[in-house]
């Protein structure tokens, strides 16, 4: 069985790891931290000899910022970088994926050409959301047959009913992630909140506090680890 990919400190404390042969989805507003945890795990599997495809949908991979968490301006090298410019051409570079070679599959994010698909009065939200569904299919269906861990992120929206902050592509994104991470601002200065959603061994509702610095993501007032 292979190892899991070690996450940054504290998620690690409240997911235990990335899990191999699954879907792991993060989810929340812009600068919540989604990109910087997809970016530190994309290093820990090229640290340690793997490779990564990395599916940026919104320009949000940083060389600078990667280069500020990785002290080996190689590991870049590690990670093919894919960039889909519509909903379409996402579609398609997800269905190659399963020829690719890979240790890890980050999709960043899954949802942003799916809301400008969406939002298009030309479009049928059925169809977009039934496309957006066969795309995790195929992800899962990847993650499986490969053994390996997929890490997909979404934005989040305000339902005005329930008063609850839900996943952009819902169901779709819900149903195939075996892990659903919500993660949000605090009101404190770089700090944000990560709470469990859903997963298959951990209770809903766990959550721990960390911080976004220079060389990663630390424990909210703690020490870098």
């Amino acid at each position: 069985m292979k190892k899991k990919i070690s996450v940054p400190q504290p998620l690690s404390s409240l997911m235990e790891g990335i899990e191999h042969g699954a879907l792991t989805n993060f989810y929340g507003a812009p600068g919540t931290g989604k990109t910087n945890i997809c970016l530190i795990s994309a290093l820990e599997v090229v640290k340690g000899g793997g490779k990564v495809v990395f599916l940026d949908t919104e320009g949000g991979f940083s060389h600078e910022r990667f280069s500020q968490l990785s002290d080996n301006p190689e590991h870049v090298n590690g990670i093919t970088m894919l960039e889909p410019k519509d909903f379409k051409e996402q579609s398609r570079m997800i269905k190659s994926l399963k020829d690719v070679q890979a240790d890890l599959i980050v999709v960043d994010s899954a949802a942003a050409l799916y809301r400008l698909e969406y939002s298009d009065p030309e479009k049928e939200a059925l169809e977009a959301n039934r496309e957006l569904s066969k795309q995790m299919s195929i992800l899962s269906a990847i993650a499986r047959e490969k053994d390996i861990p997929v890490i997909v992120t979404s934005h989040t929206y305000k339902n005005w009913d329930t008063e609850n902050n839900e996943i952009v592509g819902g169901d779709a994104v819900k149903y195939w992630a075996k892990a659903v991470i919500f993660l949000e601002r605090t009101g404190k200065m770089s700090e944000r909140n990560a709470t469990v959603v859903k997963h298959r061994w951990i209770h809903e509702g766990k959550s721990v506090k960390f911080e976004i610095v220079n060389n990663g993501i630390k424990p909210s007032g703690g020490r870098f680890i």
